[in-house]
């Protein structure tokens, strides 16, 4: 969800059944040396906290922006400086340390969609053994808020074969899922369908849900090798998109298939992706009823999980 997001937009989704809201950490730390404590930003972080949890809504802590990371999409400072690590891991110590005991905190999402390159000479670029890092300084303080860790590659599910548990029993695995990205991220004009489409100038293939089990295969498989939990952090599709309500339906089925957590990106954040929204691309309207919230609120109601404050 949006950092602007207030109470009352939370209500929304959380009478559609709702039950998680996934906020962004932003800039807790500075982004850029000396990487300062930025105490406003955490008062951002504690206003929005408390809008959810007035909402009657759990809530996972993710880190987008932070110490070497001015830009989660494009920056790699993270992985070449070894003092953004440092005041990173010590950035997620003190979050750690001034939420502990909140019951509503049910995740510690320590970097949103890492993506190392290692073809950069990027020698910091070990993903396994930051997040380890991470973790041990979370612990020292915090014994017990879940912690959420990605897999590198922007949290792709092609990536879980190179990902290593941290070791620590309360930790959850994260994918990210937009697969295929020529689908779920069309321009209105493209008009490419699901299942079963055909991409000109691309490698010919036909995506059906079957496809789409054996692109998620990597992270069953990590889940039945260590036995751990397994969170699809964020998925989503065009609204636009033709057969986006069988994509996302089909994405669905196979997590609760899965036993997986799930959670929709995003609400009211980008009008693409925006399931209050019809199919029409140039409709720029909420709408208390659309076929895709309607698809939503049926596997909302699956969920029978006592809420924070209910």
């Amino acid at each position: 969800m949006p950092a602007q997001c207030t109470v009352e937009d939370l209500r929304v989704l959380r009478s559609w059944g709702a039950n998680l809201a996934e906020i962004p950490v932003l800039n807790v730390y500075a982004p850029t040396p000396p990487y300062a404590f930025q105490p406003e930003n955490l008062a951002k972080l504690d206003r929005a906290l408390k809008a959810a949890e007035q909402a009657h809504l759990y809530v996972a802590l993710t880190c987008r922006e932070g110490p070497g990371r001015p830009d989660f999409d494009r920056s790699h400072e993270i992985w070449r400086d070894a003092a953004a690590q440092e005041a990173y891991t010590k950035m997620w110590r003190e979050i750690a340390q001034h939420y502990r005991g909140r019951s509503s905190i049910v995740g510690y999402d320590l970097m949103c969609e890492p993506h190392p390159d290692q073809e950069a000479k990027q020698p910091l670029g070990n993903w396994n053994v930051l997040a380890k890092k991470i973790t041990s300084a979370i612990r020292e303080v915090d014994r017990d808020t879940p912690i959420l860790v990605n897999s590198i590659g922007w949290a792709y599910p092609q990536q879980f074969n190179v990902l290593e548990p941290t070791g620590d029993p309360r930790t959850v695995y994260t994918v990210h899922f937009y697969d295929p990205h020529y689908y779920t991220h069309q321009k209105p004009a493209e008009k490419i369908t699901y299942p079963g489409f055909r991409v000109p100038g691309k490698r010919e293939v036909a995506w059906s849900k079957t496809s789409l089990e054996a692109t998620l295969a990597p992270v069953l498989s990590f889940q039945n090798q260590y036995h751990v939990p397994i969170f699809v952090g964020e998925f989503g599709c065009a609204r636009y998109a033709p057969g986006a309500e069988d994509w996302l339906r089909d994405q669905m089925d196979l997590y609760e298939q899965y036993g997986w957590s799930w959670a929709y990106w995003a609400f009211r954040e980008w009008d693409v992706m925006n399931i209050e929204r019809t199919a029409d691309a140039d409709d720029k309207v909420n709408r208390a009823d659309t076929p895709l919230l309607r698809l939503f609120k049926t596997y909302f109601a699956k969920d029978k999980q006592f809420l924070i404050g209910e």
